[in-house]
């Protein structure tokens, strides 16, 4: 039973891989379907990014002493006002590491 589920996997990745570079389907995408692919990183980042920051421990969410919330809270800030990948990732892990190692909530 694990077999066939996982060559059942491994057809459909590689049809996923090979159907469009393959030529069976046109090359030009619809605009609905374009339109679509900006949704991809954030339907797949956030569910990452929210099990990363939150901490769980004994059954427990730690909301006021996670310096990951309050870092990541700093990082949206950035973003929406520069606008800037780098900058958001920068400013984001220095406020991290700044706040677990000098400051005790």
């Amino acid at each position: 039973m694990i077999w066939s589920g996982i060559i059942i996997c491994g057809v459909i990745t590689f049809l996923i891989r090979f159907i469009p570079m393959s030529g069976i389907i046109s090359k030009e995408l619809s605009p609905s379907a374009k339109n679509s692919f900006k949704y991809i990183p954030l339907a797949v980042l956030t569910p990452i990014i929210i099990n990363d920051l939150s901490i769980f421990e004994n059954n427990t969410l730690f909301l006021f002493k996670n310096y990951k919330i309050y870092a990541g809270l700093i990082s949206i800030i950035v973003a929406f006002i520069t606008n800037n990948i780098l900058a958001t990732i920068s400013i984001g892990m220095a406020s991290y590491i700044f706040m677990s190692n000098f400051i005790n909530i």
